[in-house]
């Protein structure tokens, strides 16, 4: 399992944490903690096939997850230049990527992270939180993840998140900007939709 995979499995859609993790002190961390026990609810539930967890999460995460917010952040200062159509497409075709490339995995491992929440280290700045955790996976490798949200009415949204620094978006961006240039926007709509792009 490489790190975003493990990220993937503290946030919706693929969240997990472990049942003794350290109590919520902020709205934005009371929210995550719901977030992961509905999630983990529907991950350890023997009754559902894999595909039916995925749907089912997936659906739940939608309303946590800012696929557009996440989209513009990964394509960077071409973003400016797509269409209205041109960014539904690719949000779209960006969630299913993702998804299709994480989702397994994350599964797969969910039975056994465990997870410490930070909360000495959460920073804010103006309304953008950062809420950061400790993973530990089932090899007992470990990783530093923050989740970087915003409010949005009675809710906390997650726009990016970051793996001991390394934040997801950033480094989708520089394969998207290398699509655009060799391909221009549609052609790299299509390479999303076709799942082309390396895994990170």
């Amino acid at each position: 399992m490489n790190r975003f995979s493990s990220a993937l499995l503290l946030a919706a859609p693929f969240a997990v944490i472990a049942p003794y993790a350290v109590a919520a002190q902020h709205p934005a961390q009371t929210q995550m903690q719901q977030n992961i026990d509905t999630v983990l609810k529907i991950a350890r539930n023997t009754s559902l096939s894999e595909a039916q967890k995925i749907k089912q999460i997936e659906s739940y995460a939608n309303r946590y997850l800012d696929y557009e917010r996440i989209s513009a952040m990964a394509v960077g200062a071409p973003w400016r230049n797509f269409s209205v159509k041109q960014k539904t497409d690719f949000i779209a075709a960006f969630k299913d990527m993702v998804v299709s490339m994480y989702a397994r995995s994350a599964l797969i491992g969910a039975a056994d992270a465990k997870v410490r929440l930070l909360p000495n280290k959460m920073t804010a700045n103006g309304k953008r939180l950062d809420v950061f955790s400790e993973l530990q996976t089932k090899n007992g490798k470990k990783y530093e993840v923050a989740y970087q949200l915003y409010p949005a009415g009675s809710i906390y949204k997650i726009y990016n998140f970051r793996v001991d620094g390394a934040s997801l978006v950033t480094i989708y961006r520089n394969q998207f900007n290398e699509l655009i240039k060799q391909k221009g926007i549609d052609g790299a709509i299509a390479a999303v939709k076709a799942k082309s792009l390396k895994k990170q």
